[in-house]
């Protein structure tokens, strides 16, 4: 079944391996957004000389040496924001899985349509143009006397080519949709597949109201400009934080040795003085990725409820058209074609009956198919 196709399609697709590692990447990060800032650890060497500024004696020589470890602590918040826009990752990725798919299985479901559309085409294609070439001859054959025989057997002949053509280009269509599909199943691309019939009549659609909020709140473009916008939002946040630097504290040592041994152990704190505000480039610049998120998501929210409208009005009226047919018009039309065979084999049926009939069967299945 067309379900079946579509699950297997998912469930065995290459691809979707390399996408769902992207959500396990992306929560990596977003645990290492959340840790603090690794440690800097500074050491001074040098040479400590100790001068007598009155006699200008040099009282003792000796080295001198200074380390301090100092841990970076984000404060205002920081911290919390950039596990936030880390976060917006993980649910990006999450959407990108689903969003991919979502594409393949409603491809699969296209392509398995396709396939099994294209099977009955060229299958009466070509029981039509078996029935009038094996009727051509044996219209020779009977009487091949004089020139209705012979025109006879030339409609039934030119009417095979069409069908034959058909039944051909039937063909071309089958073979196209299914190389795509087992290349999306990752199976031998000349395997062939049997499609079971779908159900003729269409689900009915809801109200385009109920449609566009479905689009709203489901649509996976929509959702992921959505989170861009929010992530872009906190980096705006962000970077107006920045104006106030990290606090570094840790403890140090200074040794130095001269005439006399000294030796200090405290506590040291460094941080920038937000005197030039220079940040304030960043926060224009996230500003502005901010608005140009804004405009995306309107643009895109306005082509995809045009497109929905555009799609709900072609979905009722095919719909609408697929309601006035018999549930079994293919049959039917088949089983009236056989009839018209036999009835002309007969010489119950002038020829252009039986040649409209066996025609209007092959239209009426293209018809039925392609709504």
């Amino acid at each position: 079944s067309i379900d079946a196709l579509a699950a297997e399609v998912v469930a065995g697709n290459p691809e979707r391996q390399f996408l769902a590692r992207q959500i396990s990447l992306a929560q990596t990060g977003a645990q290492a957004a959340g840790r603090l800032a690794d440690p800097e650890i500074s050491v001074e060497f040098g040479e400590r000389r100790t001068d007598n500024p009155l006699t200008g004696q040099r009282l003792g020589d000796g080295p001198a040496f200074a380390a301090a470890i100092l841990q970076p602590i984000e404060f205002n918040g920081r911290l919390p924001l950039r596990k936030a826009i880390a976060q917006g990752n993980v649910t990006l990725a999450r959407l990108g899985l689903a969003q991919f798919e979502a594409t393949i299985a409603g491809r699969a479901r296209a392509l398995g349509y396709r396939l099994f559309a294209a099977d009955a085409r060229a299958a009466a294609a070509r029981a039509v143009a078996g029935r009038m070439r094996g009727l051509a001859g044996v219209i020779i054959a009977r009487d091949p006397a004089g020139p209705a025989p012979r025109l006879e057997a030339a409609v039934l002949e030119a009417a095979a080519i069409t069908a034959e053509r058909t039944a051909a280009e039937a063909e071309a269509a089958y073979n196209a949709a299914l190389y795509e599909l087992n290349g999306l199943r990752g199976q031998p691309f000349p395997a062939r597949v049997r499609i079971q019939r779908p159900a003729l009549t269409p689900p009915p659609l809801p109200d385009i109201s109920q449609l566009a909020e479905r689009a709203e709140a489901g649509n996976f473009e929509l959702l992921a400009l959505k989170t861009q916008l929010e992530q872009q939002g906190l980096s705006v946040r962000l970077a107006e934080k920045g104006r106030v630097g990290a606090v570094s504290i840790g403890p140090f040592i200074n040794r130095d040795r001269g005439d006399v041994k000294d030796q200090v152990i405290g506590l040291r704190a460094t941080t920038t003085l937000p005197v030039w505000n220079r940040q304030a480039g960043d926060v224009a610049a996230a500003e502005s990725r901010e608005a140009q998120g804004q405009a995306s998501l309107i643009a895109a929210r306005r082509r995809i409820l045009a497109q929905l409208h555009a799609d709900a009005a072609l979905y009722r009226a095919r719909a609408d058209a697929i309601s006035r047919w018999p549930a079994d018009a293919p049959q039917r039309f088949a089983a009236a074609a056989e009839e018209a065979d036999r009835a002309y084999r007969l010489g119950a049926v002038p020829l252009p009956t039986y040649v409209a009939m066996q025609t209007g069967w092959l239209d009426a299945v293209s018809a039925v198919l392609d709504t």
